[in-house]
């Protein structure tokens, strides 16, 4: 049991590193492209040369596979204050930043490839669309892992920020004294009083009354948003570093802490 529970504490700790580090990993999936690249040039159809093969394909495969694995294990117990916007943020999902660094292995090789062929003039007519859709889906996906994604607690209301849409739910727009909860380890249900008051973005996924709870556990997600939009007078202190460890203090959320 003791040995199990280390297991996972370990994962937890290597996920947030990586989601702590996201242009670091990032930047090493593109050394790693540039390695494979080289090998695969100088080694010749033998043994080493299906030896670099299997490496590669192990890698960006376990990489895209295990990001799907990340996103449902990270659920810490954190906020971020960022009084500079000011908001409480969820943390970065270590998920997204593993998929983009898997998909950029695993298209770089055929992203080159195809590159060379358009370039030569081969087959334009199938290979230029194929890269054009590589290239966006490898933007997409850095965006995802880079960007400011997520849900964000503002003094006016909460945001549900995506690659191509945005939710916005006024505190107003939310019922009390019964505003939110958790419905399961991945979402925030919530209870809306006035849903006209709502205003969604581009294309957000999903229905108004869910948020993801990527990245942050859904339990203390959903506690706070039942607080500040039962308390309008603590409203304006939300992104405050204080008001933040305020709330921390007082959620029964086992474990919960300010990000540093």
């Amino acid at each position: 049991m003791a040995r199990a529970a280390y297991a996972v504490a370990v994962k937890i700790g290597v996920l947030e590193w990586v989601a702590r580090r996201r242009v670091l990993v990032l930047a090493a999936s593109l050394v790693v492209v540039a390695v494979f690249e080289v090998l695969h040039e100088v080694t010749e159809i033998g043994d080493v040369w299906f030896l670099v093969l299997a490496a590669h394909a192990f890698l960006m495969i376990g990489l895209i596979v295990y990001s799907g694995t990340a996103t449902r294990l990270y659920h810490p117990p954190l906020l971020v204050a960022r009084p500079d916007v000011p908001a409480f943020d969820v943390p970065a999902s270590p998920g997204p930043v593993l998929a983009a660094a898997g998909f950029t292995i695993a298209g770089a090789k055929m992203g080159i490839g195809t590159g060379r062929d358009v370039v030569a003039g081969v087959d334009v007519a199938f290979g230029a669309p194929l890269l054009a859709l590589w290239l966006v889906l490898i933007v997409a996906l850095w965006v995802a892992a880079l960007g400011r994604n997520g849900v964000r607690l503002r003094p006016d209301g909460i945001v549900d920020r995506q690659i191509f849409g945005s939710l916005f739910v006024p505190w107003e727009a939310l019922s009390t004294p019964h505003a939110a909860y958790a419905a399961d380890p991945y979402r925030i249900s919530l209870f809306l009083a006035h849903p006209e008051r709502t205003r969604r973005r581009g294309l957000r996924a999903g229905k108004r009354t869910m948020l993801p709870a990527t990245g942050v556990d859904a339990e203390l997600l959903a506690r706070a948003i039942h607080e500040y939009a039962n308390r309008p007078d603590l409203r304006d202190a939300i992104g405050s570093p204080d008001e933040l460890n305020r709330f921390l203090a007082v959620t029964p959320v086992r474990g919960a802490r300010a990000a540093s």
